[in-house]
């Protein structure tokens, strides 16, 4: 068995036991092997003309959603590209107000606890509460052993994120989380979803790909 063989049976391992801990705890789950795999999901679940709320995930831009769904005529609502703030402040009511709200995760723990960390409050508000079906597309990359671990991951996402905003953030000058208390600070407040929200579906895609940071 080759080396990209052997990497993809041992993921197809790891992410098979992540959807049974998510299923274990309420969550519609599947394990996909590629990106394309996942692309394909999403719009299988995603009727067409529903709308979507995409947040700022890097995840979904990666395997091109966007594209693919604008294509067929979905309503894309997104905050990213450009938009003034009070253009930005109604977009990101829109994501929540969607059928759909496709999004990813800073971080996942083996036994199917999610964790996000956001710094305006839209995203993670989004994922908790809101009338449309979500949809997280969660790379083989994000799975932590428990939350502590979960949450120092999610908090190493930051970096990268600081750097693709052109954030001088601490963390981004120190290269490592520093709990500081900066103005510039985009690690803010912090959702784990146990279980579905009452009265809210989850759609859960384990990628066997690297995706996102």
């Amino acid at each position: 068995m080759s080396y990209s063989e052997t990497i993809a049976t041992a993921n197809e391992v790891v992410g098979n036991n992540l959807v049974k801990a998510l299923q274990n705890r309420g969550f519609e789950a599947e394990y996909v092997p590629t990106a394309e795999k996942a692309l394909s999901r999403i719009l299988e679940i995603i009727p067409e003309k529903a709308s979507v709320g995409i947040p700022g995930s890097v995840t979904v831009r990666q395997i091109g959603a966007i594209e693919k769904l604008k294509e067929r005529g979905n309503v894309i609502n997104q905050h990213w590209g450009g938009l003034s703030k009070p253009e930005m402040k109604a977009a990101r009511f829109a994501e929540n107000a969607s059928d759909y709200f496709l999004t990813s995760a800073n971080a996942i723990t083996r036994s199917g606890e999610i964790i996000n960390i956001d710094g305006s409050g839209n995203r993670v508000a989004c994922m908790a509460w809101g009338d449309g079906e979500v949809i997280f597309v969660i790379g083989i990359n994000k799975l932590a052993f428990d939350l502590t671990d979960g949450i120092k991951k999610a908090r190493a996402a930051t970096i990268p994120n600081a750097i693709r905003q052109h954030e001088e953030t601490a963390c981004v000058k120190a290269g490592r989380c520093v709990d500081c208390r900066d103005e510039a600070r985009m690690c803010r407040a912090t959702l784990i979803l146990e279980m579905p929200l009452k009265g809210r579906k989850y759609h859960i895609l384990i990628v066997g790909e690297n995706l996102g940071y």
